[in-house]
């Protein structure tokens, strides 16, 4: 599985592997960096090729909604920054989009599974 860097909501680099997210702790001379865990002490070194070497066991299960929430977060906020709509009609079709979304796989689990 390889790496996917994101952005948190304040702008930071975030990488998210295997349904951790990291925080970058600092970039070496060899162009490798060093991550922390956002939820435990737990840390990781991703290299240029997307290779990702974890140190240590997480506390904490892993989570992937984490991610999604993190994406979709950067979608409104780019939104809000882009369109001319109001915020609040931004969020409920970004809402809507969602349920609209887990009634379709809500519908699609029913029936195949």
């Amino acid at each position: 599985m390889s790496a996917i860097f994101t952005e948190s909501t304040h702008g930071k680099r975030r990488l998210c592997y295997i349904g951790y997210r990291y925080s970058l702790k600092r970039k070496n001379q060899n162009g490798s960096e060093y991550w922390i865990c956002i939820k435990c002490q737990t840390t990781v070194t991703s290299y240029l090729n997307l290779s990702v070497i974890v140190r240590e066991d997480h506390t904490h299960l892993p989570d992937e909604t984490d991610k999604e929430v993190l994406e979709m977060r950067q979608n409104l906020k780019r939104k809000a920054i882009e369109e001319s709509s109001p915020i609040d009609r931004i969020v409920e079709e970004a809402f809507r989009a969602i349920n609209s979304q887990s009634q379709s796989n809500d519908f699609l689990n029913s029936f195949f599974f």
